[in-house]
């Protein structure tokens, strides 16, 4: 559901820093200030740490990801802000990263003769390219003009996290995960079953369409 993020080799801190320098561009936590310099200097830290010049692009993608909510809660936190403004700006800047191809997406979506079918449509194999068998365990159930169904038996970020010891930065990927559907809310419905951030084994996406009331004649 995600634009891979350019993964062209250079040396390991040049290409850490042409990966977390437009996230940090859109993080603002609204009446406080912080220095972006010290999230920056943690991520390429750990992203060398990581090995992540080695790794698969979709495992770079998940990496960045991963990485930048990590040191976002960490640093930030030292400023004492509270983990739900942070979430909140991680969050918001994840939004503005991807807006351009979600405004794209949605607007050929709501072009179309059936805008859920064409989410359906264009989003899976994304889903598919990202969230692969070996990270995720995704399976489908259903996919159709009536409903998106698909289930997880694991989850790389609940694994990268508890390997960092911060379970509880687990929630704020789950709210990236719903990136696409906060862009689609006035056509897409979501029911969302997590239990990876109670550390379960288990997360279900169900999309369907909006229902729409019927108006009296």
């Amino acid at each position: 559901m995600n634009d891979k993020v350019d993964s062209t080799p250079s040396t390991d801190s040049s290409t850490a820093e042409s990966r977390v320098n437009p996230l940090l561009d859109y993080l603002n936590v609204e009446g406080t200030e912080f220095d972006k310099s010290k999230i920056r200097d943690l991520f390429i830290q750990l992203w060398e740490f990581e090995g992540a010049e080695k790794l698969s692009p979709d495992k770079q993608y998940l990496t960045t990801v991963g990485l930048f909510i990590y040191t976002c809660h960490n640093i930030l936190d030292d400023y004492n802000i509270r983990m739900d403004r942070i979430r909140q700006a991680i969050t918001q800047s994840f939004e503005k990263w991807k807006k351009s191809e979600l405004d794209k997406m949605v607007a050929e979506e709501k072009a179309s003769d059936n805008p859920f079918k064409a989410f359906v449509d264009s989003n899976l194999p994304k889903v598919d390219d990202i969230y692969t068998w070996e990270n995720f365990r995704l399976d489908h159930k259903q996919a159709d003009e009536k409903q998106w169904a698909y289930k997880m038996e694991k989850c790389w970020f609940k694994d990268f996290f508890v390997r960092f010891g911060r379970v509880d930065y687990i929630e704020t990927a789950c709210m990236f995960d719903q990136i696409p559907w906060n862009a689609r809310k006035d056509y897409v419905d979501l029911k969302l079953n997590n239990m990876f951030r109670k550390l379960g084994t288990v997360c279900k996406f169900d999309y369907k369409p909006v229902k729409t009331e019927k108006k009296d004649s």
